[in-house]
């Protein structure tokens, strides 16, 4: 599937299908477990128009970097196991049931389309909450069942019950600022799932509590006093103790049970029945799946073979036969290991941890819609995580079914408020500068003069020695024009600098926009009385064969907006830099800076070649020690996979892969030119 970006959606809210979307999340939580079939409907048929709009739209927007980056992460580690199992004697059957994550691009897209009813997420994890609790409570006091179940296994019901309960939580601040009593929902929802969970006895989910609760009160930290977080941890760990000391709930006796179970597996034999228990049984499945994950560390031993190898060690006395009726080693990060190997392994870290970063990142921001959604994802995130320890809870239908749906649904509503953001209008308390140099840029002036154009108090163009018409085109945007030699990037750049009045300055170069993304940013940091710093990072975005470079070296953010009292450049003929006044401090925005850095291909490679020479050069007069070719060599292949693989260029494409060759090559050129000028020094030596 190509993966695509949908242009900014213009739905109308009060259109069929925007109301048909959020009542589905409304319903979808209480239909995973009450309503066999409804929430793979409700998968389907939006995954389904999520792949219409990326058909539709297969030539529209590039997606934006959080977006490849999420599609990256939700579809690794499925590739990799459908890789492993393609291998005709192992079964495919369970590596099927991971195409559910790669389907998070199509929902995700579909629902960035059509749009999302914030309330309608919370409102449906509520519910969902408080079902649970009810079905759980009918089958146990009413059914006299011994495990609350509904639909599902007890520990599947027990887990998904308990996250939709926390996750209820993180929309606290939402109900409170529609009426002060609607905080009693999230809290009653959060008591229901745990209730729920209890009377599922299922023990993996209780590991699960202090995480989520963790994670809750650390987000709130910034939103609560000491007191207040003080007050809520205590009342929560009351509750938890309430549930422990009375009997019928079952709890005291679950607990017990866990620490005589591990007693006992640790007092006996490998054969013995006193390893025949819950806990027991999780042990030996673990010693068992490293013992086969080291026959082969790399491709594992393929998915559907586990229980037939854990058969032959139980024949051979190495494991308990109690395990020998298991075809998984109950717990997830385990069974990617030994079933699909190390690069199955990393997949599903990867599949937790870029998702944490991008909602780690939203969690940072001023708004307090985007703040509860990053919660509420961060608390999917932990819960599922820690459920894995148990289980290997993506090998089930439903919960990898409602971890997908909501890990797209909350990226989806994020992305929403992000539009509604970029919005608002911010009035700037500080002159800014904007500073250019040039030298023949008639082709690229322009454009970069209109990103500024009208919305810089002042610009200040210093060229040096034009022969084109880029002065002529600069005349119409700017009349502080100055004409100078060439002595260098940074005295010519500090000469700019010196003809600014600005409080703060932002020195770009001819081939660079300023993105309105990045205006809008600039004006909110400058829109308070005194910054937080003195200097910030502008994220670059290179624009390569008509590709915006997301990766790579584009991911690098150039210091460039500064205040202007204090700092100087650098003197050095490339690579200048920004020194700012000591003591500082420097944070980065998110607008990214467009920088158009080659004309054709032609132009790169000349440009890239004079810019290795000009560093040979530097790094001579500097007296580095480039270990001559062979240094050369290596340094140009470290070059390609730092590029290439550490920094993910690939996701770039073909261009990512051209622009690590090409500075795999630039590096070779320059540690060779180096390697050039320090030979014929010492062959004029000798002469």
């Amino acid at each position: 599937m190509k993966q695509v970006s949908v242009a900014k959606p213009a739905h109308n809210q009060h259109s069929i299908l925007y109301i048909l979307v959020g009542l589905a999340l409304i319903i979808y939580p209480s239909t995973v477990l009450l309503i066999k079939g409804i929430n793979g409907v409700i998968f389907t048929v939006f995954a389904l128009g999520g792949i219409y709009l990326a058909w539709q739209h297969r030539n529209g927007q590039q997606p934006q970097r959080e977006e490849t980056l999420l599609y990256f992460a939700s579809s690794l580690f499925f590739i990799i196991a459908w890789l492993v199992s393609i291998n005709p004697q192992f079964d495919i059957s369970t590596a099927r049931k991971f195409i559910h994550l790669p389907l998070l691009i199509p929902i995700y897209i579909f629902l960035k389309h059509i749009g999302i009813t914030i309330g309608s997420i919370w409102a449906g994890l509520v519910t969902g909450s408080l079902i649970a609790a009810a079905i759980a409570i009918y089958e146990v006091q009413i059914l006299e069942l011994s495990r609350a179940r509904s639909l599902t296994h007890p520990i599947i019901f027990g887990d998904l019950a308990l996250i939709m309960g926390f996750m209820s939580l993180a929309g606290l601040g939402w109900f409170r600022s529609r009426s002060k009593p609607l905080i009693l929902l999230p809290v009653i929802a959060v008591i229901a799932g745990i209730i729920a969970s209890t009377l599922a006895e299922a023990r993996g989910s209780w590991v699960a509590i202090p995480f989520m609760a963790l994670v809750m009160l650390w987000t709130l930290r910034s939103s609560l006093s000491r007191k207040q977080i003080l007050i809520i941890a205590l009342a929560f760990t009351s509750f938890l103790l309430l549930l422990y000391l009375i009997p019928q709930t079952g709890v005291s006796e679950q607990v017990n049970r866990t620490i005589n179970n591990v007693e006992a597996y640790h007092q006996s034999e490998i054969t013995s029945p006193l390893r025949a228990t819950s806990i027991g049984g999780r042990f030996e499945l673990w010693q068992a799946s490293f013992t086969l994950f080291s026959q082969n560390i790399w491709s594992g031993i393929g998915w559907g073979q586990f229980q037939p190898m854990v058969q032959e060690l139980v024949q051979q006395q190495l494991r308990n036969d109690f395990i020998a009726q298991f075809n998984h080693p109950h717990n997830q990060f385990i069974s990617a290991l030994v079933n699909g190997g190390i690069f199955s392994f990393l997949g599903l870290v990867l599949l937790f941890a870029i998702p944490a970063k991008i909602l780690l990142k939203h969690l940072k921001r001023d708004d307090t819609d985007t703040q509860q959604l990053a919660q509420a994802g961060l608390i999917l995130l932990v819960g599922f995580f820690i459920f894995a320890q148990s289980e290997a809870i993506l090998e089930r239908s439903r919960p990898i079914n409602f971890f997908v749906f909501y890990l797209a649904v909350i990226m989806a509503a994020i992305y929403h408020r992000q539009q509604v953001l970029q919005s608002k209008q911010y009035t700037r308390k500080h002159k800014l500068s904007v500073t250019i140099i040039t030298k023949n840029e008639e082709d690229r002036i322009e454009d970069c003069l209109k990103s500024v154009h009208g919305w810089a108090d002042e610009i200040i163009l210093l060229d040096s020695g034009s022969t084109d018409n880029t002065l002529e085109i600069a005349h119409k945007y700017t009349d502080k024009i100055y004409q100078t030699d060439w002595p260098g990037y940074g005295i010519q750049k500090q000469r700019a600098l010196e003809k600014a009045s600005g409080d703060w300055v932002l020195s770009i170069d001819a081939d660079e926009r300023v993105s309105p993304e990045l205006r809008q940013d600039i004006d909110r940091v400058l829109s308070v009385d005194t910054p937080d710093c003195a200097g910030y990072k502008t994220p670059w975005a290179v624009i390569l064969f008509g590709h915006r470079m997301d990766f790579g070296r584009s991911a690098r953010a150039p210091l460039r907006l500064f205040k202007r009292e204090g700092s100087h450049f650098t003197d050095s003929i490339i690579h200048e830099r920004v020194e700012l006044p000591e003591p500082c401090t420097v944070n980065k925005l998110e607008g990214r800076l467009l920088h158009y850095t080659h004309r054709d291909y032609g132009h790169g490679t000349a440009k890239a070649c004079h810019y290795a020479w000009l560093s040979s050069q530097k790094y001579f007069a500097e007296k580095r020690f480039g270990a001559g070719l062979v240094g050369a060599t290596i340094k140009s292949a470290w070059t390609f996979v730092l590029i290439y693989i550490l920094r993910l260029g690939f996701l770039d494409g073909a261009a990512g892969y051209v622009s690590a060759i090409n500075y795999a090559q630039n590096s070779f050129n320059k540690y060779a030119g180096l390697w050039s000028l320090r030979r014929e020094t010492s062959l004029n030596k000798r002469d």
